[in-house]
């Protein structure tokens, strides 16, 4: 799946000219008709109508469903690090929005390139990984502040999507969001994350005990599912398209659901 926010506005640019957009003759030489430009749905669309068969689906999806990862992105270890996940990800044309946090991009900053090279979105989780929701709002504007800059610095584009540390929110939160141009993502939890005894069997389970069209799947990066989110992450996306759910990035849900995102509201799913 290689559409993404920036491909699609390349999309819609391409079949416009400087006045406008394109035109077209009819067949018999008479008025120039103008072609009007695809809009990003239909584009996404017109994707789903090529691509689902060759994607393993039995008939054409009509669910949606988000794929996002947090707390990324992770240096190389002994569970794969992001890059893992992210060829997990390509072998299966699936792309996925990644909330990072600002200290790990810096540190991390060919990894980053990677996600947004591989046509991931990448989303604002805070600048560390302490919870947000009871900071003062200058606490909170710095912080959201300095991961947006080193997204920025990867993507060229501040960050349109904010998910919460701990998913902790509160009215400051809320507000400095709204003035940053950021809506709140949520999403279904999963318990892959230290100190909830998970295993890749029980990932699996929860995250396909109840999927939901419009719906946000919250997992996180490998370093912080211990390898066992990666695990089973093929498992998952299989089923989920024999359930008839076509995978995408938050933003792409939002478009095809024709539900725009507004800064400073929270969203645990778009429908």
């Amino acid at each position: 799946m290689r559409y993404n926010s920036v491909i699609l506005m390349g999309v819609i640019l391409a079949g416009m000219t400087v006045a406008g957009c394109d035109v077209n003759k009819n067949d018999n030489g008479g008025n120039e008709i103008p072609l009007l430009p695809l809009t990003p749905k239909a584009v996404i669309e017109a994707y789903i109508g090529e691509h689902w068969q060759a994607y393993g689906y039995s008939e054409k999806p009509t669910k949606y469903i988000a794929l996002s990862f947090d707390d990324g992105p992770c240096a190389p270890s002994s569970n794969g690090g992001t890059a893992a996940m992210l060829t997990a990800l390509d072998r299966a044309n699936v792309k996925a929005t990644f909330f990072v946090i600002g200290q790990n991009v810096r540190n991390n900053k060919p990894i980053a390139r990677a996600i947004a090279a591989a046509g991931h979105e990448l989303g604002n989780h805070s600048d560390g990984y302490d919870s947000l929701g009871s900071k003062t709002v200058d606490a909170i504007a710095a912080s959201l502040d300095a991961a947006s800059q080193a997204i920025r610095e990867i993507t060229g584009a501040d960050p349109v999507l904010f998910r919460a540390p701990n998913l902790n929110h509160g009215t400051n939160l809320s507000q400095v969001c709204a003035d940053k141009g950021m809506a709140l993502i949520d999403g279904g939890t999963h318990n892959d994350w230290d100190g909830t005894g998970h295993s890749p069997e029980s990932i699996k389970t929860s995250v396909l005990a109840n999927p939901q069209d419009g719906g946000i799947i919250l997992l996180h990066d490998n370093n912080t599912s211990k390898g066992d989110t990666l695990a089973v992450l093929p498992e998952i996306i299989s089923e989920l398209r024999a359930q008839g759910f076509w995978i995408m990035t938050v933003s792409e849900l939002s478009i095809v659901k024709e539900i725009p995102l507004e800064a400073g509201v929270r969203y645990n799913a778009i429908e």
